[in-house]
């Protein structure tokens, strides 16, 4: 997982506006804060979250994300801002949003669904971020929301509002503040975070409609996504990444994530077979990267990670992983701490 280093440039100088230290935030990245102003710059998720919550800490703001969407110019965005405000509708722009959210932020990509009633955009954070810092997830979501919902606003000329918005974690002690900005119901505990909008609101043409803009850019981050990303071409990576961005704790089906891709499920098992994988082996895969990812938390038990493995049991995960690793989850921890 890759983080923007211009957004944490900006989540600093937000910071500094409410008396964070800008040394000690800029420490923690090893670069001053005019270098870190550079496109294609990137920084880990341990780094990142450490600025976040350091930040949270210093500047004593617990909706601080919630506050930096409000505040940030939507030119900070660069690049996909620039592409939703050249298509044709604004679902056409969400759509892209959509499909370059690996530009802005790799961890907490987008999913858009079409419902009876309304589209659902969703925000599904990487499983491994939310096991290590849940505090720089919920802080970079409000600001992503928000911040969505400001570009929703300035493609449909203020006209109109969300029908609602769901938030994954419990109503916090500020909530007044977030049905202030958000000028929408907004509902708690939900299964995942999700922006809901009337189907007649996203058929709206864009009033900054530039067709031929829009090519240049759309080549263009095509070329970007691709150089962070070079074996993004092979299927197998293409299924990987959806499953990833479809998971809520639970993996999907393969008919989600055929569906997804708008492709058969018989054609996406003979596509990945082509490739020498299966879908199984693919959630295999993933899994085992997750587990070890969350098993370096030590504030997560065996039984959470079961959980957020989509396990029903205990026992079925501790078998999966002795068979990937040839160790238990709990020796596998030890051999962590020793090395």
């Amino acid at each position: 997982m890759q983080f923007r280093a211009r957004f944490i440039a900006n989540l600093i100088q937000f910071a500094r506006q409410q008396g964070a230290s800008v040394t000690e935030l800029t420490a923690i990245t090893g670069l001053p804060l005019e270098d870190l102003n550079t496109d294609d710059l990137f920084f880990p998720a341990g780094i990142y979250n450490e600025v976040v919550e350091t930040a949270v800490r210093q500047t004593g703001n617990s909706q601080l994300g919630l506050h930096l969407g409000d505040h940030l110019s939507l030119s900070a965005a660069g690049l996909i801002v620039q592409i939703v405000q050249s298509s044709q509708t604004v679902k056409e722009g969400i759509q892209y949003m959509v499909e370059y959210a690996n530009l802005g932020c790799q961890a907490m990509p987008f999913v858009l669904t079409e419902t009876p009633d309304n589209w659902e955009l969703a925000l599904i954070p990487n499983p491994i971020w939310v096991g290590q810092s849940p505090e720089a997830v919920r802080q970079t979501m409000d600001g992503s929301v928000l911040f969505t919902l400001r570009e929703f606003h300035t493609l449909t000329r203020q006209k109109y509002a969300p029908i609602k918005i769901h938030f994954n974690y419990a109503r916090p002690v500020r909530f007044r503040e977030y049905e202030e900005l958000l000028q929408c119901p907004v509902y708690w505990s939900m299964e995942y975070t999700a922006i809901y909008l009337e189907k007649s609101q996203v058929e709206e043409p864009v009033v900054t409609s530039d067709y031929r803009l829009l090519q240049v850019l759309n080549q263009y981050a095509q070329e970007k996504l691709l150089a962070m990303h070079p074996d993004s071409t092979d299927f197998a990576h293409q299924v990987k990444q959806s499953i990833l961005n479809l998971v809520k704790p639970e993996f999907p089906t393969i008919e989600r994530v055929a569906s997804t891709l708008n492709i058969s499920v018989r054609s996406l098992q003979r596509k990945l077979k082509e490739e020498g994988y299966t879908y199984q082996s693919l959630l295999e895969e993933l899994k085992k990267q997750f587990a070890q990812d969350y098993l370096k938390n030590r504030n997560l038990s065996i039984k959470e990670i079961a959980y957020l493995l989509d396990y029903s049991e205990p026992s079925s995960f501790i078998r999966s992983f002795k068979r990937w690793t040839g160790h238990s989850p709990e020796r596998f921890r030890k051999l962590q701490q020793v090395f």
